[in-house]
């Protein structure tokens, strides 16, 4: 990817679902680019105040699975990290939710 290039992706509210609570609407941030070197397509992103949304009892810790649905599609990603600012990281484990070019 050459420096004018930008990552295909998806920016503004999706509902997210962890395990059997109900979907809850927040902001994400969604990118992903084709991995010559694996062959294949990968996506990550961060999901912003999880936590608020779901409460503070949600189990939200690394590892942990989310359906994430945007206007574009829905997709399964996994918890990696937490950000300085609170916001949930991710990466896409099936096909992402936003349209590839």
């Amino acid at each position: 990817m050459n420096e004018h290039e930008e990552e295909e992706g998806y920016r503004g509210p999706a509902d997210v679902v962890v395990g059997d609570r109900p979907a809850v609407t927040v902001q994400v941030q969604l990118a992903g680019n084709f991995e010559p070197i694996s062959g294949r397509y990968v996506w990550h992103g961060r999901v912003r105040t999880l936590t608020d949304a779901l409460g503070a009892d949600a189990d939200l810790a690394a590892g942990t699975e989310l359906r994430i649905t945007s206007p574009e599609g829905t997709a399964t990603a996994r918890i990696t990290g937490v950000d300085l600012w609170g916001s949930h990281l991710v990466d896409g484990v099936t096909p992402p939710p936003f349209s590839r070019v």
